[in-house]
């Protein structure tokens, strides 16, 4: 005797109940504040080749809200980015952010639409008289960059007919403008990063010696999810569900929470 539709709809809801989505594993960077540790930052360089830490800020409570409408488990570890990118590059991970618009990242990841909106801006030390204009004022300019990341691959792409830039790249962005300030790129020296990321640092790191100067281009920012170990139809049922979320007030409370710029 055939099912009712009524014992068919139960049946399947058990299924669902007794077989949750599996969980996908995220990892982002210390990155304040789009996303940074919720255990002290010191913990992070432990952290290279063991277990990251746990992670907090707008992007986390974004990605956590998707998942819980999707029923899956989403665990989020804060890593040095390099590790990060290389563990959702090797596809040893399912998601990563902040993620922007590149060609390798791309080919790499499904990324969502881009959620909150910045930009790059040019600090330099208080002393300097400095201003940016254009690209070619950073002409023999010794600049610090946070990378290799979204920043720095930015920032070559703009300097590329600049004679005579020398650009070094920095681990973290706290040691980048701690290096800035204490004269290590020259008494002329530069550092390009994200503009709500250093003003946040400037001000809990009190970094009083340190100016903004001019800003570079604006920069949008996204989640990746690995074009490995998550398919096209999976991506297109948590972008649905994102896109419900702003739809509903859920990630502009979100980031007026934080007060961060939407994107869309």
């Amino acid at each position: 005797m055939p099912s009712s539709p009524t014992k068919s709809l139960c049946a399947l809801a058990l299924i669902v109940l007794t077989n949750p989505a599996a969980a996908w594993e995220f990892v982002t960077e210390d990155f304040p504040p789009f996303t940074y540790p919720a255990a002290p930052v010191g913990q992070l360089a432990a952290s290279a080749d063991t277990g990251g830490v746990a992670a907090a800020g707008p992007f986390v409570d974004i990605v956590q809200a998707v998942c819980a409408r999707l029923h899956r488990d989403c665990p989020i570890s804060v890593y040095p980015w390099r590790r990060a990118l290389a563990l959702a590059e090797e596809g040893k991970v399912d998601g990563i952010f902040t993620v922007i618009h590149s060609p390798r990242r791309e080919h790499a990841f499904h990324i969502t639409r881009m959620l909150t909106t910045s930009r790059y801006s040019v600090y330099a030390p208080r002393s300097s008289t400095f201003v940016y204009h254009q690209p070619q004022d950073m002409a023999g300019k010794t600049i610090g960059v946070y990378g290799p990341s979204g920043t720095s691959f930015a920032l070559r792409e703009r300097l590329q007919q600049v004679p005579g830039v020398s650009i070094r790249l920095v681990a973290d962005n706290r040691r980048l403008l701690r290096m800035l300030e204490a004269g290590r790129f020259g008494s002329q020296g530069l550092a390009v990063l994200n503009q709500d990321v250093a003003w946040h640092l400037i001000e809990t790191e009190r970094l009083d010696q340190l100016r903004e100067v001019g800003e570079l281009q604006p920069v949008s920012y996204g989640i990746g999810l690995s074009r490995q170990r998550v398919s096209t139809a999976q991506f297109e049922a948590f972008e649905a569900q994102l896109e419900a979320l702003i739809a509903d007030g859920t990630v502009p409370a979100i980031l007026r929470r934080y007060q961060l710029e939407a994107a869309f």
